[in-house]
Order: structure tokens, then sequence, then C-alpha cells
């Protein structure tokens, strides 16, 4: 069976984000804790509920001076991660008590000279407690996989250990808190991102099922069980996982994703109707964006299809008015299958519908002219590039200011295709090659050589010109 490995995983923006806002850690997991651990973990939070960081942590550092308390150190963990207004490398933590009006997030941005500074290393730390003996809680293991996930996350392998040594530390952490039921919708969702990330897929399927369990509502969780369960190729499961999720009035994130990991699995497995029918239905369920469109056009070239993908060119321009990133998209798709001619062919198709529009029709033109110039094999390829160029000079002045960044960018091409004229023997794609496309609608998992962002007729050296232009 023929495998179309078209769209790649990528962990949605939502699920990373998950429990951004979540409260401190449940009181629950100290619940085994002795009376005075729990009161003076009280009396810290009570403080850091009015902005006293330093003196909450202070009070921590002073019950539990040489770091045995399992619990305490859990707490300190948590303040050092929430509660700093500066820190290095997350080994060394700065504090300070919020006047009246002061915001912590805005002390980050510049933060103050005087800080009751506390160097703090966890790792160290919960890996002495543990040698010593000392009783480890579930609740050190659930914070120590929580601040070994911000280290990744802030410094990859940019670290004192590498960020293969990281992820499996804290998946490592995250497990032994699990077993003991210690979990929020923030820990699972790290612990599945990084499973995934170390490819450990039956791992991150079990996490995953645990999450949907704990938190029915949380949508995400669906998703990327369902984009698992494509990665380990069982591709049936995906569908019933995707239809529950579509089948809500909802049309956020998760059900747009939701659509994009059925044809996944409808492309993955072969199925052409399946794939069909959800790239159908994700394009009616968002009719006011033009990606869906877009991975229409994009199967169809990646199929073969000649004649559909031509209809889904011509449907996606049309609705959405010669949108520039639309026909950058549509390009790109051709330029990287290899077959500019397609790309030619819809150019010239559009450009005689909407000759008659100047702004549309200078869009055209000079997405052609860098079409000439991105696959030129001879100078009559740049002469056709600069002859486009400047009818797209003329048709964008009937629209456009003269101050519009787009002539800058018209000028800077025509003089830089000209030097190239002048070589002796001009090589193809000679001009500068061109910044992507504007990724405002494109969701939150695209497909592996996504619309817009694959590789680029050559053009603007810093932004696309006629995207500019129309801002």
């Amino acid at each position: 069976m023929k495998r179309f490995a078209v769209f790649a995983l990528a962990f949605i923006a939502a699920i990373a984000l998950l429990g951004a806002q979540e409260p401190q850690t449940p009181a629950s997991f100290y619940a085994e804790a002795t009376q005075d651990t729990q009161e003076v973990i009280n009396a810290s939070r009570l403080l850091q509920s009015k902005g006293q960081w330093s003196k909450a942590w202070n009070l921590l550092a002073a019950f539990d001076a040489d770091n045995k308390n399992g619990y305490v150190l859990a707490e300190k963990i948590r303040l050092a991660l929430e509660g700093n207004v500066a820190n290095g490398m997350l080994i060394s933590f700065g504090f300070v008590d919020l006047a009246e009006g002061q915001n912590l997030d805005e002390l980050r941005a510049n933060p103050p000279e005087k800080q009751n500074m506390a160097d703090f290393n966890p790792l160290d730390l919960a890996g002495a407690l543990e040698k010593s003996g000392e009783a480890v809680p579930p609740v050190l293991s659930y914070e120590m996989g929580n601040y070994l996930y911000q280290v990744y996350k802030d410094f990859g392998d940019n670290w004192i250990q590498d960020s293969q040594t990281i992820q499996q530390a804290a998946v490592e952490n995250y497990d032994r808190a699990l077993a003991y039921e210690t979990y929020t919708d923030r820990s699972l969702s790290n612990q599945a991102e990084l499973l995934i990330n170390l490819q450990q897929y039956d791992g991150a399927e079990k996490v995953l099922r645990k999450a949907i369990a704990a938190y029915p509502e949380e949508l995400n969780f669906q998703v990327n069980l369902a984009s698992t369960l494509n990665d380990l190729g069982r591709f049936d499961e995906v569908y019933p996982i995707v239809d529950a999720i579509i089948a809500k009035p909802d049309t956020g994130d998760a059900t747009y994703n939701a659509y994009v990991e059925g044809i996944k699995a409808g492309l993955n497995s072969g199925d052409e109707a399946k794939t069909d029918a959800y790239v159908e239905a994700m394009i009616a369920r968002f009719p006011d964006e033009y990606v869906p469109m877009l991975i229409q056009h994009l199967i169809a070239v990646r199929m073969g299809n000649e004649d559909k993908a031509n209809a889904a060119a011509d449907a996606v321009t049309a609705k959405f008015a010669v949108d520039p990133n639309v026909v950058r998209s549509l390009l790109s798709t051709w330029l990287n299958a290899q077959d500019p001619a397609a790309g030619f062919a819809y150019l010239n198709r559009a450009y005689e519908k909407y000759a008659s529009e100047d702004k549309a029709a200078g869009t055209l033109i000079f997405y052609r002219a860098l079409m000439y110039a991105q696959t030129a094999a001879t100078a009559d390829d740049l002469k056709l590039a600069l002859a486009d160029l400047q009818e797209a000079n003329t048709r964008f002045s009937t629209v456009y200011e003269p101050d519009n960044p787009i002539f800058q960018t018209i000028n800077q091409l025509n003089d830089e295709w000209k030097q190239a004229l002048e070589q002796p023997a001009p090589e193809a794609g000679t001009a500068p090659e061109a910044a992507p496309a504007d990724q405002s609608q494109q969701p939150a998992q695209t497909p592996e050589v996504a619309p817009g962002a694959q590789d680029e007729p050559a053009g603007a050296s810093s932004s696309d010109a006629t995207s500019g232009a129309t801002e």
C-alpha cells in the first residue's frame, strides 16, 4: 500500500499552552505531608497570592534549609518557576516582593537591580534527596517533570545536559507521579508532547487516553491521540475520534486540526474517498479560510490529478480575490512537485480572467515574473521576467500610492535581474530568494510541505511584496 506522508506532526499550540493559567499545584498533592509542612506551604502560598515572592521563598528556605523535605522542595521548585523575576539557566533565581500596582511579568522585562538571589538546582537537589534514602513524594516527581520540561523548552541543547537527556528525565518523573495519580492537564499535556518528541508513541497513546478520561472536555487531547495513532499507522482508529470531534458545533482549533488528522489518515491509508470527504467538509466548515482549499490543491497535485488541481487552484483564487498568499502557495506546491509548467498555465489562465482588474492582474504578473526568474534557464527567460515586472509596476501604479513598498521591491528586483543578464551565462534562479508567505491562516497542524511554506518563487528579500502592498 502506497503511503503518502504529506502531513507531519506539529503539536498544536493550544495543547502546549494547556494549564498556562492553571492554579497552583493542587493542595491534595500535599495531603500526606506532616502538619507543620502543610502549614508552612499554606503560609508561603498566602504570601505568593499577595505578590510577596521573596518573603514566600524565604519562609520555605528557613523551614527546610537543607532541602531534605520532599514536599517543601517540590513547592520551592514551583515557586522558583512561577515567581522568579529573573533566573540564570534555571539554576539560580531572583525574587522580589511586589509593591502595589506592580506586575511580575512587567518586572521580568526590566528586572530590578535589588533581588533576593538564590542558587537552586532542582535536578541536583532531587537527586541528592533520592540518594539519601529520604522518601520522594509523588508531588516532587510531578514538579521535577514540570521543571525539566521548562528547561527543555527554554534551553534545548544549550543547558548543562543535552535535550534528549532532559526530556527523558522529565518523562521518567512524570511517569512516577502518574503512577500515584498525581497529575494535572498541564502535566499530561507536557508528558505526551515529550513522549512524541522521543518517538515513544505507545507511551504517548497511554498518557493521552488517560488525559481524555480525566479531561473529556479538552478536545485537544483527542486530536493529539488521533495524531499519535496516525504515527502508529492505526488509521482505522483515527476516524472515529475525528468524527466525534467534528460532530460538535465548535469551530475552533481542535475541530480544525481534527479534520487535518482525518485527511492524514485518509492519505496514509490510500483511502481517496475518505480523504476527499474530510477535505470537502473542512472547506464547508471553514468557509472564510483559504488553507483548506490550498490543502485540496496540494493533495490533488501530489496525487497527480491535474484536472482536480487546476479546478482547486481556480476556485480558491476566485473565492479569495487573487490573494497574493494564495497565489504564492499554489505556485509553491507546483514548484515542489517539479511542475512549473502547471504553475505558468495557472497564472496565464487567471491573468486572462482578471486582465481588466489592475490589482489582481498586477499580482498575477508579478508572480509570473518571479516564476520566470525562479526557473530561468536562458537570458530570454530573465527578459520575460523583466517585462512582466514592468507590467506589474504599471498595474500597481494605478491602485497603490507611490510610497508603497511594492515599488521599492520591483526596483530592487529589476536591478538585480538586469545585473544577472550582464553575466556571461545567467543561471537558473538568479533572483533573490523569497521570504515565506503570510501564515496567518495556516492551521495549527499543516501539511509537511505546507501551502505557502515550500520552495518559493524568487522574489522580495524581506517580505511578500504584494502582501505588503495590500495591507
